[in-house]
């Protein structure tokens, strides 16, 4: 199947929004305690996404076919997550999201964006997660991305990672 990674319209918004409250009832039957116990729409409303699309730092991987958003991102070139002495030109990944039921998309999703970075001369991809969340800590040490530090923001503590490019 083909895909296609671009910012997103207007159109997608509705797909992103249900695409995420998919992930946190997956989150909670899966007892992954994060986004689901995080009072996720409350500190990521849905007019965020609006502003960020119209930032044009809201990206969506649709299929190509039938133009389905199956994974959505927020790439943003600044983090108050992360205090360098030297900020360094990166991507950072927030609001993360892709349809369980695409085997794959995540992976795809993080080469897209790698690719991206790589295009606008980023040095770095840099991202977050949840400190007790050890699968999903895994597999984005197994895509690359090493411990770079932890993070707390509000009643959410992440591990800071970066992967140099």
């Amino acid at each position: 199947m083909e895909y296609l990674f671009e910012l997103a319209d207007e159109a997608a918004l509705g797909q992103i929004y249900k695409l995420i409250d998919q992930r946190i009832r997956w989150m909670d039957e899966k007892g992954i305690r994060q986004w689901n116990v995080t009072d996720y729409w409350k500190a990521y409303p849905k007019d965020y996404y609006v502003r960020e699309m119209w930032r044009g730092t809201l990206h969506v991987l649709k299929r190509k076919a039938d133009q389905r958003v199956v994974g959505a991102v927020v790439l943003l070139e600044q983090d108050s997550r992360w205090k360098d002495a030297a900020p360094l030109s990166a991507y950072y990944i927030h609001n993360f999201v892709a349809d369980e039921a695409e085997r794959g998309v995540g992976g795809m999703m993080l080469q897209k964006i790698q690719e991206l970075a790589v295009k606008n001369h980023k040095a770095c991809l840099r991202l977050d997660c949840a400190l007790s969340n050890e699968k999903l800590n895994r597999y984005y040490e197994q895509k690359g991305f090493l411990l770079a530090g932890q993070c707390v923001d509000g009643n959410y503590s992440g591990n800071r990672r970066e992967k140099k490019l």
